[in-house]
């Protein structure tokens, strides 16, 4: 990050406001919020969470994926029979209606009991292979060595598990100080979004953030990612800045593919600051700072597309989960006869896909931890004040105008819709069966979690929507109406979540009942 004119460094300055403390307030708010929440939900969740907990005691170990490698380690048959829930896929009522017993929690019963369900677990773990083993390294390396760190501060059991969920919180907190800091130093960006945006995601209920996955790192890294580029356009940083980002735009790749929007904001941000430097000398030199981040946002992408390559002979690494989950591949010609393509399937993937992108895709007791009132808002205020954003950006430029804010909002936007192509575009090359998950009859990804390193660039098109929508009036009204819009959006938040997560918290093979 760079430094002001003055001895103190930007980041303490800009902390040190009144603005700051009140953002080290909401970093602080949104750290023991997601803590809470991961304390709350027992292991495993319903979206793959062994397998992802499984690749993390691999990293561990010093592990990288290889063909052979992906059997589960030895340990996890204990994990899973130990602390696993069985309330994600228990069917709290039988078919006549009557309420069914929740077994205790294997930790709680005689050392009997617990030996039998962990050699139970043993024997279905040794016949199965983790489909996840070889995927992007960046998350895993990063949780393994914070597992690492639990363990030498004496975690074990239970409490190494939840030790690994804690590193979700210390993300809810960088992110939000890291995204007002960084929308700080943004020429054009006002007190409103800069505020507005950390409020929002201290808040954001994306349940990806409260269990062991890949998605809980993306929003921090892309979203500083996207924010570290618009910042090196706006200044003349030095190339330690621009080489900081490009690996910075590396991790969020080798997080997750689906990242790769950022890129794409990335090389869209390079060539609009160059095409407008007037100064011929200085334009070289920022040329060729621009090249030093390519390069190094390219170089360990590449090595790992290389290393797939050479050892599972695709570039994602993904060809056998791919053909384990027995999806079929389609010939490029058939691409684009897909229901995806068409009115109907297009309105039913946006539909599912925003209260996706928000509250997650966890279930409790087989049901959806989902409130429709509150999916409804989530998608209509997506809509509305995304299309705002969106409608102020056009007429901004239709006026001639290149403020600071109207280039933040269009590289947010093109950050967004980025990020929905790149859904659009995986759906497209496979044929999927009736009972995977996308399906024959739903045959694309549209769930949220997916995109998450989006967040950020939403954050700023959904806040900025809220002040184009109260545009129309003027003063004092126009502060206190899109207040108040932001403060119902974080109210209907708050109180979905928490109605939501009642029957979660008294669970007793959560955190907050471990021996």
């Amino acid at each position: 990050m760079p430094e002001g004119k003055g001895k103190t460094p930007a980041l303490r300055r800009i902390l040190g406001t009144r603005e700051g403390r009140a953002v080290l307030l909401l970093g602080t708010f949104a750290a023991l919020r997601v803590g809470f929440h991961a304390f709350a939900f027992p292991f495993f969740t319903n979206v793959d969470e062994h397998r992802h907990v499984d690749v993390v005691f691999k990293y561990a170990r010093g592990f990288l994926p290889a063909p052979g490698r992906d059997a589960y380690e030895p340990e996890m048959g204990m994990y899973l029979a130990m602390y696993g829930s069985p309330e994600y896929h228990f069917q709290a009522f039988d078919d006549a209606g009557e309420a069914r017993s929740l077994p205790a929690p294997v930790f709680e019963g005689p050392a009997g009991r617990m030996l039998a369900q962990i050699a139970r677990q043993e024997s279905f773990l040794a016949s199965r292979v983790n489909l996840e083993a070889g995927e992007s390294p960046v998350y895993y390396a990063l949780a393994g060595a914070w597992l690492n760190v639990g363990r030498v501060l004496g975690r074990t059991g239970g409490d190494l598990l939840y030790w690994v969920r804690a590193s979700n919180a210390v993300f809810a907190f960088v992110l939000v100080v890291g995204a007002y800091a960084l929308l700080a130093l943004l020429p054009g960006c006002d007190a409103f979004v800069r505020l507005g945006v950390p409020a929002l995601i201290s808040v954001f209920p994306q349940d990806a953030q409260y269990y062991v996955t890949r998605d809980a790192l993306s929003p921090l890294v892309a979203g500083l990612g996207f924010l570290a580029v618009l910042n090196l356009a706006s200044r003349d940083a030095r190339a330690r800045a621009y080489a900081i980002t490009g690996a910075v735009l590396a991790a969020a790749v080798l997080i997750k593919y689906s990242n790769a929007a950022v890129v794409l904001v990335a090389v869209a941000t390079c060539a609009l600051s160059l095409r407008e430097d007037p100064d011929t000398r200085r334009l070289r030199g920022r040329g060729g700072r621009w090249l030093l981040l390519f390069a190094v946002a390219a170089v360990p992408v590449a090595w790992w597309l290389i290393r797939n390559q050479v050892l599972f002979g695709d570039l994602s690494g993904s060809g056998l989960k791919v053909e384990r989950m027995g999806w079929g591949r389609k010939e490029l010609s058939t691409w684009f006869d897909h229901p995806l393509l068409t009115p109907s399937g297009a309105l039913e993937f946006v539909g599912t896909l925003l209260p996706s992108f928000w509250r997650g895709q966890l279930a409790w007791h087989t049901k959806l931890l989902a409130w429709k009132p509150a999916d409804l808002y989530y998608t209509v205020t997506s809509l509305l004040f995304v299309g705002c954003a969106a409608f102020g950006v056009v007429a901004e430029r239709r006026r001639g105008s290149q403020s600071g804010g109207t280039r933040i909002d269009a590289m947010a936007l093109l950050a967004v819709l980025g990020s929905v192509l790149t859904l659009v575009a995986l759906s497209l090359p496979f044929e999927f069966h009736a009972t995977s998950d996308p399906s024959a009859a739903r045959p694309w990804f549209d769930h949220g979690r997916l995109i998450a390193g989006a967040l950020v660039p939403f954050a700023i098109l959904y806040v900025r929507g809220i002040d184009v929508a109260s545009s129309v009036l003027r003063g004092p009204a126009r502060s206190g109406v899109r207040v108040a819009l932001l403060a119902l959006s974080i109210a209907v938040v708050l109180v979905s979540e928490a109605a939501l997560m009642a029957p979660v918290v008294g669970s007793p093979y959560n955190g907050f009942h471990l021996p």
